[in-house]
């Protein structure tokens, strides 16, 4: 005859701590108000163990699963109100080390057309194949290479163009003329002189409602019947002073007569008649 075992059962479910009514209230206030959808789950959880719902009611109540309840039943009954906030890490740590990101965004300042890439700006889909190829990262996806980018303060733009002298000592004459703003001579005066031509009339395209086949047109310029005039002006660094003449046409001699007014004025102080 088998013996009778006594079988100690264990209790079936986990019930959270007493709680206090200001602590219900609290609770219930985190249900409804809290942030992030995890701490008001998390309050759900409690208020619901607190009027004797087990935990699979419950689970099935939030649709999540029986362990979770538990483990949110156990963190409150040790830590107390602090158990409720999301343990929010940082997420995936980056694959790229500080040099190698460095080095990314080195390349990518740096024009195509000067390492070898017969492109004149980069784009994320030419520079993450280009990065991997010349083993500065071993993979990286275009997102992350946008956030390393974007996090060293670059944005992808327009290409801008500019004018430079093709005279092989425009360095050293820039560095002169620059010098004389930097530091006016005692015994004389600095002066800037440029022209300006006739300014076009270009307007810019727009939008709006016409016949078919029959856009609006607008006229690209104007007729100079009456000519054309052209602005010569000097300024005067030191002295602040701007002197201006309009010239019908724009050649060596109106441009040396223009230089010879200027300096006649000189004879006498800037600015007197």
């Amino acid at each position: 005859m088998s013996p009778n075992w006594e079988v100690a059962m264990r209790p079936p479910e986990v019930f959270v701590r007493e709680l206090l009514p200001e602590e219900g209230m609290r609770l219930r206030s985190i249900s409804r108000r809290a942030k992030y959808q995890s701490k008001r789950e998390r309050a759900m959880i409690l208020l619901a163990s607190a009027t004797g719902m087990s935990a699979p009611e419950i689970a099935e109540l939030v649709r999540t699963d029986d362990s979770h309840v538990r483990k949110v039943i156990h963190a409150f009954n040790e830590e107390g109100f602090d158990s409720l906030d999301p343990d929010y890490r940082g997420g995936r740590p980056p694959k790229a080390t500080p040099a190698q990101r460095d080095r990314i965004v080195a390349v990518a300042r740096a024009r195509p057309d000067t390492q070898g890439v017969p492109l004149t700006r980069w784009s994320l889909a030419k520079l993450r194949p280009h990065l991997i190829e010349n083993a500065v990262v071993d993979s990286l996806c275009e997102e992350t290479l946008r956030q390393i980018l974007r996090g060293a303060g670059l944005s992808h733009q327009r290409t801008r163009s500019w004018k430079w002298s093709p005279d092989p000592g425009f360095r050293e004459k820039a560095d002169r003329v620059l010098s004389l703003y930097r530091d006016p001579p005692s015994d004389g005066v600095v002066v800037c002189f440029d022209e300006m031509g006739p300014i076009q009339l270009i307007p810019h395209q727009g939008s709006g409602w016409a016949p078919e086949r029959l856009p609006q047109r607008l006229r690209a310029t104007y007729n100079r019947k009456g000519g054309v005039r052209y602005l010569y002006g000097a300024y005067d660094v030191g002295a602040d002073c701007l002197h201006g003449r309009l010239r019908p046409r724009k050649g060596e001699r109106e441009v040396i007569g223009f230089f010879s007014q200027i300096r006649m004025r000189y004879d006498r102080p800037c600015g007197s008649t």
